[in-house]
């Protein structure tokens, strides 16, 4: 069995992270009596523990999925361990982003479950940016593409427009080959591993509610793009994963630059449109010409 996920329950080992965690806090003294115990309705295990030092603090240890991969972001969350109850309640969703192995690309099927969202980085002038899918299995993503396109950025600048919901083979999900592949690990889990390859295929289907918009013609850069896919199907709401503010400005800076691109090209694009018109125009007019002597 791979040693990196978790398929059952281990109270000693949860234990032992739980008691790794609180080695590394300032917490002053535990109320040991009132550590409190739970699992949520998809069924992940938690803790709530209350210290007081000069004041109360509580902390919620929860049973995160692929803790033993290496950490390379994450957002809401507080130390390696110990989520923030503000975060995850009231405002804001927790997650960590963890690296995958470098042989995932030839090993998917020991080291991903259905419904696990992925991410790598969006190649091009957007490094900065990733992009996202959701793995549903049998060596398939689900994520925005083009039909012909890879999802590289230089795609943006065109094709990006006609890009849409749509189940790709994993093999060609990362770009190149050899790309560090990552799992955005929500804290707290919101939908089943069946609820969210079952959104993923409806949506990949084109069985879409207004709202949801992710059909050929609604892909928006900023708005309605990989990560609103990834995050809806996952959370049941769309949002980004490259939500730093330093980021954004750097991702909406970038996307007016392609906007001026894209309108740049498409604007010769009609002009030669409008020419080759113009040609075929006057060459039947000749013809007509002709045909009448």
């Amino acid at each position: 069995m791979n040693k990196m996920i978790l398929d059952y329950y281990d109270p000693q080992e949860f234990c032992e992270h739980i008691e790794s965690v609180l080695r590394n806090e300032w917490m002053g003294d535990e109320i040991v009596e009132e550590r409190l115990w739970g699992e949520t309705p998809q069924k992940q295990h938690l803790v709530l523990i209350i210290s007081k030092a000069l004041w109360y603090a509580v902390r919620l240890i929860v049973d995160e999925e692929y803790r033993n991969l290496e950490v390379s972001n994450e957002y809401g969350v507080y130390s390696d361990g110990s989520n923030n109850l503000k975060s995850l309640y009231f405002s804001n969703y927790s997650y960590r982003i963890r690296k995958l192995p470098s042989d995932v690309i030839e090993n998917f099927e020991e080291y991903l479950k259905p419904g696990d969202h992925i991410q790598r980085n969006l190649d091009g002038c957007l490094p900065f940016a990733n992009h996202e899918g959701v793995y549903i299995g049998d060596g398939m993503i689900a994520h925005i593409n083009t039909e012909k396109s890879t999802t590289m950025t230089k795609t943006l600048l065109t094709e990006k427009f006609e890009a849409h919901a749509r189940i790709d083979p994993f093999q060609g999900f990362p770009s190149p080959k050899n790309q560090e592949i990552r799992i955005v690990v929500h804290c707290l889990r919101r939908k089943s591993r069946t609820d969210i390859c079952a959104t993923a295929h409806r949506l990949a289907d084109n069985d879409v509610t207004p709202e949801e918009r992710y059909y050929t013609g609604e892909y928006n850069f900023l708005r309605q793009n990989c990560q609103h896919f990834a995050s809806y199907c996952v959370l049941r709401i769309q949002r980004m994963s490259d939500n730093g503010p330093i980021v954004k400005r750097a991702i909406i800076g970038a996307a007016n630059l392609i906007g001026s691109g894209v309108a740049e090209k498409l604007f010769f694009q009609q002009k030669q449109q409008k020419r080759r018109e113009s040609v075929n125009s006057n060459q039947t007019s000749i013809e007509k010409i002709n045909d009448e002597k």
